[in-house]
């Protein structure tokens, strides 16, 4: 089946499960006017992956009687964090967009010194479009997790967060001696990744250095220079493809 749904946990009750979302519901009905006895998929966003019949459709709740439940195997077990400083525009959709087709675990927007003025504050209401954003693209892409799109956090405090992770990765113009490709290569084990993309600007000499020292790995993504959405994208499918 083409078109998957997402049905969170909580509205998922033993052989029950129920659509609420005004969005989610007008498509499933209206749209592709799906009705009662129809056979569809859905997703939990925790990684299982449903398939159940149409029972109940009202204006209200759309109610499914759930037939299969599995795990979604095509996870892995590698969980990767993104964490782009902000850019301008409709480009950061973009990448939550991109970097969500392509596996991502978590999405940290970040502020680093060069972050394009204006764009450092980011409202609840751009933070809550990008999670739809990653939702949408959960469910195109056939996955069974929702990545989770967290709060804005600025590039000093991120690198106090690197305990949490096996192995951190910064992508540096700059860089002459390593490749991402194969300094993850010396990293096969690691189940917990970051990767740190600058803005447009690139990362300020002296945060590359703070970098260094904490710990993260600064990499070149290859000869050319790339705009900072497009070498989020490249990374990732360095990444995900070893």
């Amino acid at each position: 089946m083409d078109n998957w749904y997402y049905i969170p946990p909580e509205h998922i009750e033993g052989d029950r499960a129920y659509i609420s979302d005004p969005n989610e519901r007008r498509h499933l009905v209206r749209v592709l006017r799906n009705k009662p006895g129809d056979v569809i998929v859905f997703v939990d966003g925790d990684g299982w992956k449903y398939e159940g019949i149409i029972a109940r459709s009202d204006p209200e709740v759309v109610e499914i009687t759930v037939e299969t439940r599995c795990r979604d195997e095509a996870e892995g077990g590698v969980e990767i964090t993104l964490a782009p400083a902000i850019l301008k525009g409709s480009r950061m959709d973009t990448v939550i967009e991109k970097a969500t087709e392509l596996g991502i675990s978590f999405v940290i927007p970040m502020r680093t010194k060069h972050t394009v003025a204006g764009q450092g504050s980011v409202s609840a209401h751009r933070l809550d479009r990008w999670q739809r954003i990653a939702q949408s693209a959960m469910k195109q892409s056939h996955r069974a997790r929702l990545p989770r799109v967290l709060p804005v956090l600025d590039f000093d405090i991120l690198i106090e967060k690197l305990p949490e992770y096996d192995v951190a990765f910064l992508a540096w113009e700059d860089e002459s001696q390593a490749n991402l490709v194969s300094t993850a290569a010396r990293y096969s084990d690691a189940k917990r990744l970051l990767l740190l993309i600058g803005p447009e600007g690139g990362f300020d000499r002296q945060e590359i250095e703070r970098g260094r020292q904490a710990g993260i790995h600064t990499v070149s993504l290859g000869p050319r220079r790339l705009r900072s959405d497009t070498a989020s994208i490249v990374a990732l499918a360095l990444l995900v493809s070893r």
